[in-house]
């Protein structure tokens, strides 16, 4: 919901939905596309296609209930490669 408030555009997919919303979402155009870090292994095959290129961006966020590490260690890495150093404190 806050990201409604930011004028982004929120789409909600199932398990076993989510690739063809982001192949769609990437069709149309959208640049940066946040999902929920429990997607992130459904999403594998289009997430290492486009790990190298600079559009599409996308992220994973952290929900809380999984494995936020992982999603974390991605958002930080993406954040290293656009600033060129890693801005976040500690572990």
């Amino acid at each position: 919901m806050p990201f409604l408030a930011t004028g982004a555009t929120v789409v909600y997919a199932g398990k076993g939905e989510c690739v063809k919303v982001v192949e769609d979402l990437i069709t149309q155009g959208y640049k940066i596309i946040f999902f929920t870090e429990e997607f992130i292994e459904e999403l594998n095959e289009i997430l290492l296609e486009y790990r190298n290129q600079t559009i599409p961006c996308l992220i994973p966020i952290p929900t809380g209930r999984g494995k936020t590490k992982l999603a974390i260690e991605r958002i930080r890495g993406v954040i290293k490669k656009a600033v060129g150093a890693d801005i976040f404190l500690g572990d």
